[in-house]
């Protein structure tokens, strides 16, 4: 069966195209033996267009399936390098364009790489994004210190600062202590007579114990490996990252696209039924987070069990 092309359907654009190459036998038969189709009878440079076009648009499939993924790993920082990724697609394409392509394709080329700059643009007013990738471990600075100003990254500082160590003053680190404070009247005891000059030489020598801050530890680590799950990665290093794990973990619960919303609400239907639609909010509330949770745990055993296996 074909697939037609829809304008509210992702990728059906490409999925059309990919599905007529797949018959092309079968469509110039069927074109050529009916007398009002004669006028479509594509030929081979027509097969060839829709065939290169076909091969352009797969990037723009695969971008929207890694988009659309709604599994444990988040997806918000990821986002920065698909835009990427496509816009250097496009331009590499516009790049190697034969002179003698038809003017149709290159305009739709052109609509294509304008629109993408517009969002792109729309992305970039959002410090998250950004953010995201830096918070995530297998990207971090080292993978994006070309891709952005270091304006963004002192952004990232003083908001961290400001929303995260100022409100956990507990869990920030203590300030450094002065070298020439005499020692306790415990330790001046413990010692004994005349300990006390000899403590405040001895603290000459002592080295101070620097406190980082948690971002400067944070990118003087190495980067993890690409099948590294950044959420499972962040939750090990709480204890070490307690206020930026916060911050993190806030960053991170971003969706990357509207997917995962859109899902919930399609399946609202099954919990608000004809019989259901005077359910309290509260109450639909429940009865989604619960279902949600059962899935998860559905889940796991499943996966427990084909471990077993």
């Amino acid at each position: 069966m074909l697939i037609l092309d829809v304008r509210t359907r992702w990728s059906s654009t490409h999925q059309m195209l990919r599905r007529a190459l797949d018959y092309r036998k079968a469509i110039d038969t069927y074109v050529s033996t009916t007398k009002e189709l004669r006028p479509y009878e594509l030929d081979d440079t027509d097969w060839k267009a829709i065939e290169t076009v076909s091969d352009w648009l797969k990037q723009f499939r695969l971008a929207t399936t890694e988009m659309s993924a709604t599994g444990k790993v988040p997806m918000v920082s990821n986002v920065h390098g698909i835009f990427r990724r496509l816009q250097r697609h496009l331009k590499n394409i516009l790049q190697d364009l034969p002179e003698d392509t038809s003017p149709e394709i290159k305009q739709g080329l052109t609509n294509a790489h304008r629109k993408l700059s517009d969002y792109y643009f729309k992305f970039d007013a959002s410090p998250f994004y950004i953010w995201a990738s830096l918070l995530d471990p297998r990207i971090s600075y080292f993978g994006l210190k070309d891709e952005f100003d270091e304006e963004r990254k002192s952004d990232l500082y003083m908001y961290f600062d400001n929303h995260y160590v100022k409100q956990n003053p507990k869990t920030s680190a203590p300030p450094q202590a002065s070298l020439s404070s005499a020692p306790s009247v415990d330790e001046a005891s413990f010692l004994g007579s005349g300990s006390l000059q000899k403590s405040s030489f001895r603290t000459m020598f002592r080295k101070p114990v620097v406190h980082k801050n948690e971002l400067d530890t944070y990118f003087s680590l190495p980067i993890e490996h690409e099948n590294t799950n950044p959420v499972a990665w962040w939750y090990q290093h709480r204890k070490s990252f307690p206020n930026l794990y916060c911050l993190t973990r806030d960053i991170m619960s971003i969706p990357g696209s509207a997917v995962a919303v859109e899902r919930i609400f399609s399946s609202g239907r099954d919990t608000i039924s004809i019989r259901r639609s005077r359910l309290h909010a509260d109450t639909i509330r429940v009865l989604m987070v619960v279902k949600h949770h059962l899935h998860l745990k559905r889940n796991t055993v499943e996966e427990i069990i084909a471990d077993d296996e």
